[in-house]
């Protein structure tokens, strides 16, 4: 009885969240240096201060939350597609245990690092909610990683900088 309520309540938390994704809301100032991340729970090593050139996805996400489970078989595609000229790092910022969240990236095999959530000058009210940096650090999106343009930012933030400004 309580697996399909859940179930249900996931699926009602992804419609409220997808619904008000799509809201066009300014993207705050700010530089990746502003932003610190926890310590490594999982996955590659994350170094925010050495980039190498690459846009950064950050993702503050959950194992208590359905919309961020969901979220996560997406994140790991663009991930993938995108791992060469983009770093993700999965923030997780809900009371749990370390080998709580390892399941749920072995379940999930998500092949990026994930930390011990995510500080910075943005604050955000929910999660799931991703950050994109471009290859200079410049923050180029803030909000669900439901909203239509968060893709649209990814592809962005893995462009060299001489064509990052360009569509």
């Amino acid at each position: 009885m309580l697996k399909p309520l859940l179930s249900l309540l996931s699926v009602f938390a992804f419609t409220v969240t997808s619904s008000f994704a799509d809201k066009k809301v300014a993207v705050p100032s700010a530089k990746l240096s502003d932003f610190k991340v926890g310590e490594a729970i999982t996955g590659p090593a994350v170094d925010l201060s050495n980039t190498g050139g690459k846009g950064v996805v950050i993702e503050a996400w959950g194992v208590h939350c359905g919309p961020c489970l969901a979220s996560l078989p997406h994140i790991e595609q663009l991930a993938s597609r995108n791992k060469s000229d983009t770093i993700f790092v999965g923030a997780h910022s809900q009371a749990a245990s370390d080998d709580e969240v390892k399941a749920v990236v072995k379940k999930n095999r998500l092949s990026y690092g994930i930390v011990k959530g995510v500080r910075g000058p943005v604050s955000f009210d929910g999660i799931p909610h991703a950050f994109v940096f471009d290859p200079a650090g410049t923050l180029i999106f803030s909000g669900s990683p439901f909203d239509k343009d968060f893709e649209t930012a990814v592809r962005k933030a893995g462009r060299p900088l001489a064509s990052a400004g360009t569509k």
